[in-house]
């Protein structure tokens, strides 16, 4: 979700100004800050002095700081990376729409005139941003009730917005975030663990960690969930859930939490961490799905038979990883609408990268929402990467693309000239479908589309038209980086 719609144009844009130097230790001209930005130079530079002023104001001047060479090139000079995330935390938690929400989570006692005061705005202000939020919450099927600013709507949506809101505004840090007692939550959340025999690392567990507390908080307070009848028919009838019932019962922590919560928490922990369960685990619960004919199994069965008729002349078959991959994401999006499943990386660039991949996936992804109502309900983008992550662990992206020859010339030894083109082939493996050649006979050279070279021979500018790059001999990483460039060149 994209909270940075909700906030005012001051907020959005310091954000994206450290969002952009933060990106690399390298300094960027203030013409290209600018480019990427949208922004004016001059609008740029005081963003610059205030995030100065807020280094100092948040104690971290002496952690963080921006530089500058020849006026016009900035970066963040960091002591380590954890201090950008310290300094971002701090600053969303003082931004007034990141107050409102927080207050709106907890369920304070929300008087406007106090809420306005503490927010340092108007109560005008506060009203203009409290219909703004409002139009932005409707997207995710959630609205503020008029007078109390309580959040309307399906509980699975409101917690799953406290907890996008946690990892957005806390990213994980110690915090008095939900004002709960721990030890039940943790209990709960090491029982699942052990359950469902989970492989999971310290931040899944992190997560995981949140989705119980947020569960059990909301429901303490009388906010509960309510299952539909489809999935009930289906864990009515599960031997799996039937055995979860029956574990969480011995565990004294959760004996207070009804039928419909612990039906909840088997789902939505299924949806979010299927790929983490065991082996064993897993062909069970692929199992049910399949006897039990559940939608997201069948939703599962229509994206693979649709892509292996997209993807027709190269031939694929499915793990249970990429079977269990569809199933929890098909799953989530049954549970919870709006959110996305995952962080996820900018579809321009896979477009970039992998273009002709790209273009039959897409494809592929126009039917189904054509012909399936549920993909309506997913977002583009999230529909987009997670398809593009399964299936490319079942194809190679590139296997597709224009096939670029690059042909070695050199000087070197037969043995180091053989290790260079595997150098190369597999650096760009995952990116290009490349293929190196060596410069044999004329013939194998007139077919190539980039030539390298470790010797300045002027006749080769004169006798070929393709793009010739000089190498070293020791081979650089650096020079990867200008072939890289030229691919793309090659490429378009």
């Amino acid at each position: 979700m994209e909270y940075k719609e909700i906030l005012d144009f001051e907020s959005r844009k310091l954000l994206g100004l450290f969002d952009l130097l933060k990106s690399s230790e390298k300094s960027r001209s203030l013409e290209n800050i600018s480019s990427e930005l949208g922004l004016n130079v001059r609008t740029i530079v005081r963003s610059i002095k205030k995030m100065k002023r807020l280094f100092q104001r948040y104690q971290l001047d002496q952690h963080l700081a921006i530089c500058s060479h020849s006026k016009k090139f900035f970066y963040i000079k960091r002591e380590n990376d954890l201090y950008l995330e310290t300094f971002l935390v701090q600053y969303l938690s003082d931004i007034p729409e990141i107050i409102f929400l927080k207050a709106i989570i907890e369920e304070e006692n929300i008087q406007t005139k106090k809420l306005a005061e503490k927010m340092m705005i108007s109560e005008s202000s506060l009203r203009r941003r409290v219909k703004k939020i409002n139009e932005w919450l409707k997207k995710f099927e959630i609205h503020l009730k008029r007078g109390t600013y309580e959040f309307i709507g399906e509980e699975e949506q409101v917690r799953a917005l406290i907890l996008h809101f946690y990892w957005f505004v806390y990213q994980g840090t110690e915090n008095k975030f939900l004002p709960l007692e721990k030890g039940d939550s943790q209990q709960l959340s090491n029982q699942l663990v052990q359950f469902f025999q989970m492989q999971i690392n310290e931040l899944q567990k992190e997560s995981l960690f949140r989705i119980v507390q947020i569960a059990t908080w909301r429901f303490k307070k009388g906010k509960k969930i309510c299952i539909k009848k489809e999935w009930k028919q289906y864990l009515n009838h599960s031997s799996i859930f039937f055995k979860f019932i029956k574990t969480m019962g011995r565990v004294r922590t959760v004996t207070n939490l009804d039928f419909e919560e612990l039906s909840y928490l088997y789902l939505i922990i299924q949806a979010h961490f299927l790929p983490y369960f065991s082996s064993s685990m897993q062909a069970y619960i692929i199992e049910e799905h399949f006897f039990k004919k559940t939608t997201c199994h069948s939703n599962t069965l229509v994206a693979t038979n649709k892509f292996k008729q997209i993807f027709w002349d190269k031939n694929f078959n499915h793990s249970k990883a990429s079977v269990v991959a569809f199933l929890g994401f098909h799953l989530y999006y049954e549970l919870i609408s709006g959110f996305l499943f995952e962080k996820i990386q900018s579809r321009a660039l896979l477009k970039e990268n992998y273009p002709s991949f790209m273009r039959k996936l897409e494809e592929g992804l126009c039917e189904l929402v054509e012909e399936c109502s549920i993909y309506k309900k997913i977002p583009k983008d999230a529909l987009s990467y997670r398809y593009f992550m399964i299936l490319s662990s079942l194809i190679s992206p590139v296997y597709n693309e224009k096939r670029i020859f690059i042909c070695l010339m050199t000087d070197l030894s037969l043995e180091k000239e053989i290790e260079l083109g595997k150098r190369i082939t597999d650096f760009f493996s995952s990116k290009f479908n490349l293929m190196v050649i060596f410069a044999r006979t004329s013939k194998s050279i007139l077919y190539t589309d980039i030539i390298l070279t470790t010797v300045v021979y002027q006749a080769l500018s004169k006798k070929y038209a393709q793009p010739i790059l000089l190498i070293e001999h020791d081979f650089s990483e650096e020079i990867f980086f200008k072939i890289e460039k030229l691919l793309k060149e090659v490429r378009k």
